[in-house]
């Protein structure tokens, strides 16, 4: 009984340590502008999972990237994660992603947070290039 015990947890073993490459290789050749890619078809699909997965990685091979980051608060956000959303899009802008591509899905990160009173102090003055952006943040800050 001991030599079946003895299988069966070596065989766990080897599986789990075949599975940890397998995933590490993932990606491991893929530039960040490919799994940028990959992360923006993702969102289109909305698999939101699978896009913050793929903005990780991005952030894994280049932590300052500030569309990685961008990519990551808008997945995150889509996926039910307002605070984080939040936490990466602030990210995002701090590594100079445009704040007029980053106000409107942190606003709704703000909004779903319940964070009225910061929404409306860094948002009622803001004003989007496009009409639609900016009936949407007019409709969040409603």
């Amino acid at each position: 009984m001991k030599r079946i015990e003895f299988v069966s947890r070596t065989g766990v073993l080897a599986a789990s340590v075949l599975l940890v490459l397998l995933l590490s290789a993932c990606g491991a050749g893929e530039t960040p502008e490919a799994m940028l890619a990959s992360a923006k078809t993702y969102l289109a699909k909305n698999d939101f999972k699978a896009a913050i997965i793929q903005a990780k990685n991005v952030l894994q091979k280049d932590g300052n990237s500030a569309e990685g980051r961008y990519l990551l608060g808008v997945a995150m956000l889509r996926d039910g994660n307002p605070a984080g959303a939040e936490a990466e899009l602030r990210k995002a802008l701090s590594f100079d992603h445009p704040r007029e591509l980053v106000a409107l899905p942190l606003a709704q990160a703000l909004l779903a947070q319940r964070e009225y009173k910061k929404l409306i102090d860094e948002y009622s003055d803001t004003e989007l290039g496009s009409a639609a952006d900016q009936a949407a943040l007019k409709t969040v800050l409603a």
